[in-house]
């Protein structure tokens, strides 16, 4: 066993030492330091690669933009539908095939990968809820703007809120946008669950908008998916990122309450409660 590193060698210039090995503190000293350097940059990298997945859901959301302004231009003006048929549990199949994704899909080639968030990877937990992406209208992952842009095949509704009347009707027209770049059209969206049933990632729905964590339905911009921020689209083809108070509402328009008034000039095309 080689108790000292150093040993003494003969040679012309007489007797040195010869070096067999680092000692037990030099070893322990640059392990501290690779400890130190790779806590300094795994989390540089994590947050780098976060940042590239959050360009390429802009990127994402900008190209469906396009494919839903193919789709109003060949199609009277109008939205997709945000289903288009299964308005009941008998019709489960074919609601998952025939929603506003499968409408434009077509105008990006079927290529359904660009309706897939890249920081979706495998099997998610959002909120308690379990699920992992699939090209249907549950686990998609991009919530399109139903309750305002594509009620249908609802007939409508009527929805007061802080005394501002939000009515609803079937087939809205990208022309009567009052200003396309506050106008939501699609984001980020988690699903929810139903009766036991994981649902509903595609669709937006304004009056269950609030991101309440601890509620049950989650209807409005998913607030965290890249680093504490949800990635949008507006009718203008800009996207970004935005904060939770900065798009969702602060209690859901649902329960008629003023304060739920507040974003809702970015959801309503209309815009008819202002700039809240």
């Amino acid at each position: 066993m080689i108790t000292n590193p150093m040993r003494h060698a003969e040679g012309s210039g007489g007797a040195r030492l010869i070096r067999l090995g680092f000692t037990l503190i030099e070893l322990l000293v640059v392990i501290a330091i690779i400890a130190i350097l790779a806590g300094l940059l795994l989390p540089a990298l994590a947050r780098a690669k976060a940042k590239g997945e959050r360009i390429a859901c802009l990127n994402n959301l900008r190209q469906i933009s396009l494919f839903m302004q193919f789709y109003t231009d060949e199609n009277n003006d109008t939205f997709p539908a945000h289903r288009n048929l299964g308005l009941t549990t008998a019709d489960e199949p074919p609601s998952r095939t025939n929603w506003w994704g499968t409408s434009i899909v077509g105008y990006s080639n079927n290529r359904s990968n660009l309706f897939h968030d890249p920081s979706i990877k495998g099997k998610r937990v959002d909120n308690g809820v379990k699920w992992e992406w699939k090209f249907d209208c549950h686990e998609v992952g991009y919530g399109f703007n139903g309750y305002f842009l594509g009620i249908h095949p609802y007939l409508g509704d009527e929805l007061i809120v802080g005394g501002v009347n939000f009515r609803t009707r079937p087939w809205f027209k990208r022309s009567r946008i009052v200003n396309p770049s506050q106008s939501l059209v699609i984001g980020d969206k988690q699903p929810y669950y139903y009766q036991g049933k994981v649902v509903w990632g595609s669709s937006l729905w304004w009056p269950n908008a609030w991101m309440d964590p601890k509620g049950s339905v989650y209807e409005g911009i998913e607030p965290k998916r890249h680093l504490g921020t949800g990635v949008i689209v507006f009718n203008d083809g800009h996207s970004e990122a935005r904060k939770d108070a900065q798009i969702n509402p602060p209690a859901n328009p649902g329960t008629t309450v003023a304060k739920a008034l507040i974003n809702s000039q970015y959801w309503d095309p209309l815009q008819r409660a202002g700039n809240r």
